[in-house]
């Protein structure tokens, strides 16, 4: 394929998308996908998140009084991935302690993947964002080029000039207004991610180290 036949290939599609400003079209899906993936994955966090301090109390009085039974109950009440975490622990709870870690750091890979479900997606829309507006961009450049080269620079009006030169920074324009929110939104949620894998952390480590001072006591 020769050189012009690209350019007539790309001058085509400048011509058709200008109609239809189709590169808009497919942007405003992005956004469209992004705020879905964004609004589901703030309500899946408020139903997973959980008071940690009050559910550990709850359970720290249940594994001290030897009440395992009790413990496991009030995880599958609280629910959440803290409390699935936990519960994976306490199942072990006669177990040495490294079986009991592995039990819990094997749970929180799972909530973990559940969390960052989808979140990805954000990041890609975020990265290609801005090239479907580029490519937007030069599609326009193409059109307005190709109308100077076939009216010589004598016939062409300032309205066909500005309509293509319009489109090229609608479209550049468009490809940032979707992706900066994707951005903003992608690193919100890595950081409630990382948020609650340290409080899974933490009260996991707690957890265990219960576990293990009944097993000493008995």
């Amino acid at each position: 394929m020769d050189t012009n036949s690209v350019t007539q290939i790309l001058q085509s599609m400048s011509h058709y998308t200008a109609n239809w400003n189709l590169i808009v079209v497919v942007l405003f899906i992005c956004s469209v996908i992004g705020a879905a993936i964004f609004l589901e994955r703030i309500l899946y966090f408020r139903k997973v998140e959980i008071d940690s301090t009050s559910f550990l109390i709850q359970i720290r009085e249940s594994i001290e009084e030897g009440n395992i039974v009790e413990a496991i109950a009030t995880c599958d009440a609280t629910k959440g991935v803290v409390a699935n975490i936990v519960k994976a622990g306490l199942c072990k709870h006669e177990k040495p302690r490294d079986q009991i870690e592995n039990a819990m750091e094997l749970r929180g890979m799972i909530e973990t993947a559940k969390m960052e479900k989808n979140a990805k997606i954000l990041s890609i829309i975020a990265h290609i964002a801005p090239l479907i507006g580029l490519f937007g961009t030069v599609l326009g450049f193409i059109k307005a080029f190709g109308e100077m080269r076939m009216s010589n620079l004598v016939e062409i009006s300032s309205n066909q000039i500005g309509g293509a030169m319009e489109y090229a920074l609608v479209t550049t324009a468009a490809g940032l207004a979707v992706a900066i929110p994707a951005v903003l939104a992608y690193n919100y949620l890595v950081s409630r991610i990382e948020g609650m894998t340290v409080e899974m952390q933490i009260t996991a480590s707690e957890v265990v180290d219960l576990l293990v001072a009944r097993q000493e006591k008995m």
